[in-house]
């Protein structure tokens, strides 16, 4: 029996469908990190993409797109194409506080940013120059008090901004603000003397707190670090006081779901290891993961509850 014409004209496109469905990754994935190396974000994303790449069958490149409070590395993102070889290390500033601080912000987190696997969380932690006089938050508050303007806070993302300006709110002090291109020239600054305080990772500022480079006054969630239970919470001084920093990696929009659950599932498998937990623990960092169909919820709560911090301390976006 002869094929059919239709049968022939059906055959080259049967041939081609397997080459046209490419198993997915079938290249490296390149990881945008929005702030320079050597940041608690860029240290958490080297320690588990070496498992990720194992566990995707394919190399994981580390690109740092530091600088603009996170845009240049979102505006890299949104200009690859959204097939899961460009992902991004979402945190608070560019997920949740960006929209309320940056103005005319060229995306929206909720829009423009799909949300795969939350990571790790930790608190802030409260740090000052050593050589003054202050051992305690309640200390440095009233440091600040009899010093009114004189007194150096320095911040190197929006999120640390907002932790640092509701400290004075609640507390009610003013102080100088110095922005910097990232969180650890603010610490070198303080340990240098040449800040008054600052709110940094935990787990960058804990080494340099316990060699005694800069001082450690308390961590900002609302009740003590099980990873460094010996500083106080900030709300034992302020009641009420509850920051933390969250990571979460991410995509652009349009990023096909198959593959949104792919590196979700090979991302759970890599959190749930023993040893890059107590690898993250180290770092200040707390593994925290979500199941896929919580994640968007989560960012839209973290959104909102960073607009309302931000409205109430009267911040404009600039």
């Amino acid at each position: 029996m002869h094929p059919s014409r239709r049968q022939l004209l059906a055959a080259p496109l049967l041939l081609a469908a397997p080459a046209a469905q490419a198993a997915w990754p079938d290249r490296p994935i390149r990881i945008i990190v929005t702030f320079p190396a050597g940041t608690q974000t860029d240290i958490l994303t080297r320690l588990y993409s070496p498992a990720l790449a194992q566990a995707l069958g394919q190399p994981v490149i580390i690109d740092n797109r530091g600088g603009a409070q996170g845009v240049i590395g979102i505006r890299a993102l949104l200009a690859a194409p959204p097939d899961g070889h460009t992902l991004l290390m979402i945190g608070v500033s560019t997920g949740a506080s960006a929209p309320h601080m940056i103005k005319d912000l060229p995306y929206d987190p909720l829009r423009d940013l799909v949300p795969i696997g939350l990571v790790a969380e930790a608190p802030y932690l409260l740090i000052c120059d050593p050589r003054l006089p202050v051992h305690s938050a309640a200390e440095l508050i009233a440091y600040a008090k009899a010093r009114p303007g004189q007194a150096t806070f320095g911040h190197g993302a929006p999120s640390r901004h907002v932790a640092g300006s509701l400290m004075a709110k609640m507390a009610g002090f003013e102080a100088l603000e110095v922005a910097y291109r990232g969180q650890p020239e603010a610490t070198n600054d303080c340990a240098a003397g040449r800040l008054t305080y600052t709110i940094a990772d935990l787990g960058e500022a804990l080494v340099q707190a316990r060699d005694g480079r800069v001082r450690a006054l308390a961590v900002t969630t609302g009740q003590r670090s099980a990873l460094a239970p010996e500083i106080p919470s900030l709300a034992e001084t302020l009641p009420g006081y509850n920051l933390s920093v969250w990571f979460m990696l991410g995509g652009a929009a349009g990023l096909p779901q198959p593959v949104v659950e792919r590196i979700n599932a090979a991302l759970m498998q890599v959190m749930a290891e023993p040893g890059l937990r107590q690898q993250l623990a180290v770092q200040g960092l707390e593994v925290r993961t979500l199941p896929p169909a919580a994640l968007r919820t989560f960012m839209a709560d973290e959104v909102a509850n960073w607009g309302r911090i931000i409205r109430l301390l009267d911040m404009k976006p600039v």
